[in-house]
């Protein structure tokens, strides 16, 4: 398991001190009426919300003044990116079994890299890459962030091809590491379906690449792109990594300072734009 890092997009702080507690629990959104007759009624919300508490003690001053900032909202209102350290694929969940709403959001949660090649639609909901010949390239975007995935100069990550893609002797993976602008830095390639490095200095977010090697469809499902460890998996099912707004906050010295005790709330919001 790798380290927390938070902040905003470009901008992420790692803290390598472990939570004395850690409940990251998604919020449901069920509620149950029992009638008199004794029969139970169940309502629930369009989509479970991600909550997650976080505390420390003796926690140094310099990760303490960063939680401070964050929850003053001293560098801006947020949201900000929680990188949780218990996630087996930042992956959106339907990205990683290559489902999603069918049409243009759908397509847009993939991007061919090569010059041919196209992210098609083969079911309703079901989405996959044509590789027109060996040279075909396809990159995944972070889907909550609308662009690159957020990612730190330090950060260790890891991705591994979809099923499909990996069971091909020829295919091949990558790794881009960017800029905030969007420039490319440097970047780390495989062959075969699995790849780990990294994150150089200066880079803010990161892409990765596949490259099947072979022309033909392949499913997307299956892929898996993890930080903080050399874990990424096949079929490992998505976490995501949704825009986080803070909602909690607690500042207590610590005995002996400059220690501080502190815990932060907070819950996944709908979007990166507010």
């Amino acid at each position: 398991m790798g380290n927390l890092w938070i902040g905003p997009p470009g901008r992420l702080i790692e803290i390598d001190q472990a939570a004395k507690s850690f409940e990251r629990a998604a919020d449901l959104g069920v509620s149950e009426f029992k009638a008199l007759s004794g029969r139970i009624t169940v309502t629930r919300t369009a989509a479970p919300v991600r909550r997650i508490k976080l505390s420390w003690d003796m926690l140094l001053p310099q990760h303490a003044r960063v939680l401070d900032r964050l929850a003053r909202r001293v560098d801006g209102p947020g949201p900000h990116v929680l990188i949780d350290p218990a996630a087996g694929n930042v992956l959106n969940p339907a990205q990683a079994t290559g489902t999603g709403p069918t049409g243009a959001a759908g397509l847009d949660q993939w991007f061919k890299v090569s010059a041919n090649g196209s992210v098609v639609e083969t079911a309703y909901g079901a989405f996959a890459f044509t590789a027109a010949d060996a040279t075909s390239v396809v990159g995944w975007r972070c889907v909550p962030w609308k662009g690159d995935f957020p990612a730190a100069p330090g950060l260790r990550v890891s991705f591994r091809a979809p099923t499909a893609v990996a069971a091909l002797g020829t295919c091949s993976v990558g790794i881009d590491f960017k800029r905030a602008d969007g420039s490319f830095i440097s970047g780390v390639n495989a062959s075969g379906p699995f790849v780990a490095g990294t994150a150089p200095a200066g880079t803010t977010h990161l892409t990765p690449t596949a490259r099947p090697g072979t022309a033909g469809t392949y499913a997307f499902a299956g892929a898996c792109l993890t930080y903080g460890g050399d874990t990424a998996a096949d079929n490992v099912p998505g976490d995501d990594l949704p825009p986080m707004s803070v909602t909690g906050y607690s500042d207590t010295p610590g005995r002996p300072l400059p220690y501080r005790s502190v815990g932060i709330d907070l819950v996944e919001v709908s979007g990166a734009a507010g």
